[in-house]
């Protein structure tokens, strides 16, 4: 069984011999995670010589970060008028020198005689995150004062992100994937009935696009979002990637989604991962397997990309990658 063929298994429940992973211990791995080339920001991060830095990114948005941190809150938009949102030109992201490299990349996993499963990140990857042009306290308010010119600045996001999809395909990904975060600690960021005006149409539009051209459909979103995953599922989407599950319990999760969408996931970033010892990380993977892997698959594994900046120990990442390998296969028949 290939990488390609497993991970397609685990992906629509089809029994593959065990769940594939993308894990940093160093050994064989099952996706090859392709990410285009992003344009440079417009202003990297920038010393003002009082503990702050500044960043405007290559959408024109500015972000300042204490302490020399690489994350920071976003200070001011490209768009500080939702009415005039049809004169705000989006970066070139699906510029097509910006894929050679993963066009590149694809085609030789792809002539390979044991190819690994090809997911490609769409630069435009995301429909929900408007307050990336506009601030969050300005996308609230357009839901009420300006829902049409809000709309419209959607359907241009929606629309680049076709053309993302497009691209990716062309270069040979077998799978798409997307960042929209969608909840809050305890609750969705926006009512069901605002999702499915505002964006579920788009993502359906869109992910069937990206099944129309052979492709899967992967999501980031992190938060709790457990009350969305059945609506996402009906609208198209094939895996969904969260980081945290332990806001809404795995139990839950499998209830509400097992078999239906598959899961690719670290053990919970927030509480085990930081709080557990390697047992609890252990019998976490344990948990998992028994609900979100118990399906024919629908688990796939990872590690979270940027461990330092949640406290995640180099002994409690060995110890789940090794768990995940030991605990992650399937018996025949399963």
């Amino acid at each position: 069984m290939t990488p390609r063929e497993r991970t397609r298994r685990a992906v629509h429940f089809e029994g593959p011999d065990r769940i594939p992973h993308y894990l940093p211990d160093g050994k064989a791995n099952d996706i090859l995670w392709l990410w285009p080339t992003m344009l440079p920001d417009r202003q990297p991060w920038t010393d003002l010589g009082d503990g702050r830095k500044r960043q405007v990114d290559c959408w024109g948005s500015t972000w300042e970060t204490m302490g020399g941190g690489s994350y920071g809150e976003g200070v001011a938009w490209p768009i500080t008028d939702i009415t005039h949102q049809q004169e705000y030109v989006f970066p070139d992201l699906n510029a097509p020198r910006l894929f050679e490299e993963t066009r590149r990349k694809a085609a030789s996993n792809n002539a390979s005689d044991d190819p690994k499963y090809c997911l490609g990140v769409m630069p435009f990857s995301s429909v929900f995150e408007m307050h990336r042009f506009l601030g969050i306290q300005t996308v609230f308010q357009s839901y009420f004062d300006h829902p049409d010119d809000l709309k419209a600045l959607i359907a241009r996001q929606a629309q680049a992100q076709q053309e993302s999809i497009r691209r990716l395909a062309d270069c040979g990904c077998d799978g798409v994937m997307a960042y929209d975060d969608l909840g809050l600690q305890d609750r969705l960021m926006v009512s069901p009935a605002v999702l499915e005006e505002f964006y579920l149409p788009h993502y359906r539009a869109n992910w069937r696009l990206a099944h129309e051209r052979g492709m899967d459909v992967w999501l980031h979103s992190c938060g709790y979002v457990i009350d969305l995953l059945p609506a996402l599922k009906d609208v198209g989407l094939n895996v969904i990637q969260m980081d945290q599950q332990e806001n809404m319990g795995l139990e839950r999760l499998d209830a509400v989604a097992g078999g239906r969408l598959a899961f690719w996931c670290p053990v919970d970033i927030q509480r085990t991962m930081v709080r557990g010892s390697v047992e609890d990380i252990r019998a976490y993977v344990r948990r998992m397997m028994a609900t979100l892997g118990n399906h024919r698959g629908g688990l796939i594994s990872m590690a979270y990309s940027t461990p330092e900046a949640v406290g995640h120990s180099p002994q409690k990442i060995a110890a789940m990658c090794a768990a995940f390998r030991e605990f992650g296969t399937y018996e025949p028949g399963d």
